[in-house]
C-alpha cells in the first residue's frame, strides 16, 4: 500500500479512509469529502484530463448495452421506407417490417416471442394491415396442431415415459461405444420426433453424461487394481459393493472430461454431439416436430388455397426415410472422427472402453424407474391410437377415415385436440389393477390443467403465430409477389441446382437465427418464386424448410447445440468440425430425398394447376 500512497497528493491522502478490517474487501474504499473517481485525475500531482476516459467508459457502456442499441436505432435506420413510394407504399411499409423482425430474430436484441408480436402492434401502427387480420394468424388451425403435440408431449413428461423409453433402449443396445453412439442417435431422433428437442435434449445429455463417466471410472480402477466394480456382498437379497467410498470433494474431480484419457474424451464428445444433432434431426420426421414444418402448411394454404393439405401423413411418409438416413450419417460421421474409421467396422477396437460401469448406470437408473405403472401403459395405448389416426386421416394413396366427414371439416388438428381431452378425463388407474390403493376411488385423471400450463412452451406457439403472421403480410401487402418476380431471373438456373442453392443458404442462414424465424423470412418468398418460375412449389419449400433444422456447426444455432455445449466435454472446434460436414451431407441426403421418392410421391415433375396463380403487376 506505500507503493499506491506515493501516487497520491499529501491534501487527497488525509482525506482518505481506507477500512482493512476482514470484513473489508480488498477493494471496498471508504471515502469521506473526495469522489474516488477523481484519484485517477491527480497522479504524481499532476492533474490529468478525464475526458479521453469518459469516453472510452460510455463507448463501453454503449458496447456493454449493444442490444437496447440495435432496438432502438434499427427502426431509425429504416424509417425512409415508411414513406417511400416505390415500388409501391404497402410493400415498402411490410418490407419495414420484415427487415426489422429479421434483425431483431438474428441478434436476438429482443427475446424471439416479443418480436413474434411486433406486427399485432406495428402492421395497424403504419396502416398495412388491421389488427384483427393479424390476430388471425396466432391462433390458426396449425397453432393447435402444434398445441396438441406439445399438450400430449407433457403427459409424456409427466409420468416419465420418455425416461424409460430411452433407458430401455439403451440397455438393449449394450455400452460398446459405436453401439452406444447408435443408441443415444436412435432413442433421441425418436423421441424428437413428438417432443421438443429441447426438452429431449435436456433430459438425454446427463443420461449420456453419467454413463461415459461411469464408463471411465470403472476402467481407471481396474488398471489400478484398486477394487472390483461386481458386488461381493449381499445384504438381504440386496447387492452391495465394497467399493470404498470417496469424499465429494474427490468425486467432483473424477466428474471433470478433462481428467479422461484421450479415448474417453472423444467418446464423451462424440455422445454429446450426437445428442443434439439426433435431437435437431429428429424434428424434421414429423409435422408437429418442429416449427419449421408447420409453416410449410400455412405458407401453402396461404400463396394456394386451392392445393392438397400437407398432412401429417403426407409429410411422415416423406421425411421418415429422410430422417432416418441423415440419423445414420450423423452415427457413421461422428464413429469416424472420434473413435477413428476401424472402429466402425473392428470390434476389436472396443476392448478399452468394454466395461460393465456403463450398463450399471443405465440399469441403476432404470430401476429407479420401479415396474411400469398404469399412466404409462394408457399413455402408450393414446399415443399409437393417435398416430395411427393421424396417419390414415388422409393418407393420400387410399381415402381416409376423415372421408367419412365434410371435405376439409376434421384436421390433424382435431384430432390431436380430441386425444388430448381425453387426457384430462381418463383416470391413471382403476380398482384392482396393481399399484392403486384399495377401494374403488378412480386415480386422478392423467393429465391436469397447471401441470400444462406451468410446462407447455408459451412462447414457441406465439413465435409460430409470428410467423404466419409474417407470411399473411408478405402475401396481401404484394410483397412476396414483387420480391418473386425480382427473383424470376432465376429461371435460367435449373430447378435441381436452385434448390440446392436455396438449401444451402437456409442451412447456413439458420446457424445465426432460430429455425423457425428463418421459415418465416424464406418460406413467403420461395413459394411466390415457385410459381413465377413454373416449378412445383413443394420442390422448392419442402427442402428448405428440412434444411432449417440442419443447424449443426455452432453452440448458438440451436438450444440443443447450446446445452450440449454447456455440459463441457466440447470445444466449439468440435463442433464446428463435425458439423460443417454434417450440414453438406444431410443437404445432399435432403437432395437425394426429394429427387428420388419425393418427386414420385408429391407428383413433383409436373406443374399443378392450383399452382398457376395470377400474380399482381408488380412483375412489369
Amino acid at each position: 500500500m506505500a507503493s499506491t500512497n506515493n501516487h497520491l497528493s499529501p491534501s487527497m491522502d488525509k482525506d482518505i479512509k481506507v477500512d482493512f478490517s476482514p470484513e473489508s474487501s480488498q477493494h471496498d474504499f471508504i471515502t469521506s469529502t473526495e469522489p474516488l473517481a477523481k484519484l485517477s485525475d491527480q497522479r504524481e500531482g499532476f492533474p490529468i484530463s478525464s475526458g479521453g476516459n469518459h469516453w472510452r467508459g460510455t463507448v463501453k457502456e454503449l458496447l456493454k448495452n449493444w442490444k437496447l442499441l440495435v432496438i432502438v436505432l434499427t427502426p431509425i435506420l429504416l424509417s425512409p421506407l415508411l414513406v417511400a413510394q416505390q415500388p409501391n407504399e404497402q410493400i415498402a411499409k411490410c418490407l419495414y417490417i420484415l427487415i426489422l423482425m429479421a434483425t431483431y430474430w438474428c441478434t436476438e436484441a429482443l427475446p424471439l416471442p416479443a418480436t413474434a408480436l411486433i406486427p399485432m402492434f406495428l402492421s395497424p401502427a403504419i396502416g398495412l394491415l388491421g389488427a384483427k387480420v393479424i390476430a388471425i394468424n396466432y391462433i390458426t388451425d396449425l397453432n393447435f396442431l402444434f398445441v396438441a403435440g406439445l399438450i400430449f408431449a407433457v403427459a409424456i413428461e409427466k409420468w416419465n415415459l420418455h425416461i424409460r423409453i430411452a433407458l430401455r433402449v439403451l440397455m438393449l443396445v449394450g455400452t460398446r461405444p459405436k453401439m452406444l453412439l447408435l443408441g443415444f442417435i436412435s432413442v433421441t431422433g425418436f423421441l424428437s420426433m413428438w417432443l421438443s428437442n429441447t426438452a429431449t435434449t435436456a433430459m438425454m445429455i446427463p443420461i449420456a453424461h453419467a454413463v461415459v463417466i461411469e464408463m471411465w471410472k470403472q476402467k481407471k480402477h481396474e488398471n489400478e487394481n484398486e477394487y472390483p466394480l461386481e458386488p461381493q456382498n449381499e445384504e438381504n437379497g440386496v447387492a452391495v459393493s465394497e467399493a470404498p467410498p470417496t469424499s465429494s470433494k474427490e468425486g467432483e474431480e473424477e466428474l471433470k472430461p478433462s481428467e479422461m484419457s484421450p479415448k474417453f474424451q472423444n467418446l464423451g464428445k462424440a455422445v454429446s454431439l450426437s445428442i443434439c444433432y439426433a435431437a435437431n434431426i429428429g424434428g424434421t420426421g414429423t409435422l408437429t416436430g418442429t416449427g419449421p414444418n408447420l409453416l410449410i402448411g400455412d405458407t401453402m394454404s396461404k400463396y394456394f388455397p386451392e392445393s392438397d393439405d400437407i398432412t401429417f401423413g403426407s409429410w411422415i411418409l416423406f421425411s421418415l426415410p429422410l430422417m432416418i438416413i441423415c440419423l445414420f450419417i450423423c452415427w457413421v460421421i461422428l464413429v469416424i472422427m472420434f473413435l477413428g474409421p476401424r472402429t466402425l467396422f473392428c470390434r476389436e477396437n472396443d476392448a478399452e472402453f468394454e466395461n460393465e460401469g456403463g450398463k450399471l448406470v443405465l440399469k441403476r437408473e432404470y430401476q429407479k424407474l420401479g415396474k411400469t405403472s398404469c399412466p404409462e401403459i394408457i399413455l402408450i395405448t393414446f399415443f399409437v391410437i393417435l398416430v395411427l389416426l393421424w396417419l390414415f386421416r388422409d393418407p393420400k394413396f387410399m381415402p381416409g377415415w376423415s372421408s367419412a366427414f365434410e371435405p376439409k371439416f376434421v384436421t390433424d388438428a382435431a384430432t390431436g385436440l380430441f386425444i388430448c381431452t381425453l387426457l384430462f378425463v381418463f383416470p391413471s388407474s382403476f380398482p384392482g389393477i396393481s399399484g392403486h390403493k384399495s377401494g374403488l376411488q378412480l386415480g386422478p385423471p392423467i393429465l391436469d390443467w397447471p401441470t400444462v400450463q406451468k410446462k407447455l412452451p408459451w412462447g414457441v406457439i406465439i413465435l409460430l403465430g409470428g410467423g404466419f403472421a409474417l407470411a399473411d403480410m408478405c402475401k396481401k401487402s404484394g410483397l412476396s409477389d414483387w420480391l418473386g418476380c425480382k427473383l424470376g431471373v432465376l429461371d435460367s438456373i435449373p430447378p435441381s441446382a436452385l434448390v440446392f442453392i436455396c438449401g444451402v443458404v437456409m442451412t447456413f442462414f439458420t446457424e445465426f437465427t432460430s429455425n423457425t424465424s428463418s421459415a418465416s423470412i424464406f418460406l413467403p418468398i420461395l413459394a411466390q418464386l415457385a410459381a413465377t418460375i413454373g416449378v412445383h412449389p413443394l420442390y422448392i419449400l419442402v427442402p428448405v424448410t428440412i434444411c432449417a433444422s440442419f443447424a449443426f456447426a455452432f453452440p448458438v444455432a440451436t438450444p440443443p447445440n447450446a446445452i450440449v455445449f454447456a455440459f463441457g466435454h466440447l470445444k466449439v472446434l468440435d463442433m464446428v468440425k463435425s458439423g460443417m460436414l454434417m450440414n453438406f451431407l444431410c443437404l445432399g441426403a435432403c437432395m437425394l430425398a426429394i429427387n428420388t421418392w419425393g418427386t414420385a410421391y408429391f407428383k413433383l415433375n409436373t406443374f399443378p394447376d392450383w399452382a398457376n396463380i395470377t400474380t399482381t403487376s408488380q412483375c412489369t
